[in-house]
């Protein structure tokens, strides 16, 4: 299986940043608490990253967070409109609406 790292740069952090990782059609993206936008009831992706995924033929996002793992269609990202918080353009989802959410004891990784 191919594994491709995607990184952007960050312009609030003033650096390049990881955004995750492709493994074949599936994007894996682990996060930390403050990474949820409250705001939005979600996560982002950055919008280059959104491109990149697209141009790979991404089907579905894995987002790791410290107390569950939510599966998502990519197609569900591209539907999401794109908004500038400060970390530079990006799409957020509202995964009580669109993620299947497991706890972290019930997948320990074990999607792919």
């Amino acid at each position: 299986m191919e594994k491709y790292k995607i990184t952007c740069y960050d312009p609030k952090k003033d650096k390049t940043v990881l955004v995750g990782t492709l493994y074949g059609d599936k994007f894996v993206k682990q996060v930390t608490s403050n990474h949820f936008m409250k705001i939005e009831q979600g996560y982002g992706i950055q919008e280059i990253a959104i491109q990149i995924l697209k141009e790979r033929k991404c089907v579905s996002v894995i987002i790791i967070s410290p107390t569950h793992t939510y599966e998502t269609s990519f197609q569900d990202w591209l539907d999401a409109p794109i908004k500038d918080y400060g970390n530079g353009p990006q799409r957020f989802l509202r995964l009580t609406e669109h993620a299947r959410a497991f706890s972290r004891t019930e997948t320990q990784l074990e999607l792919f």
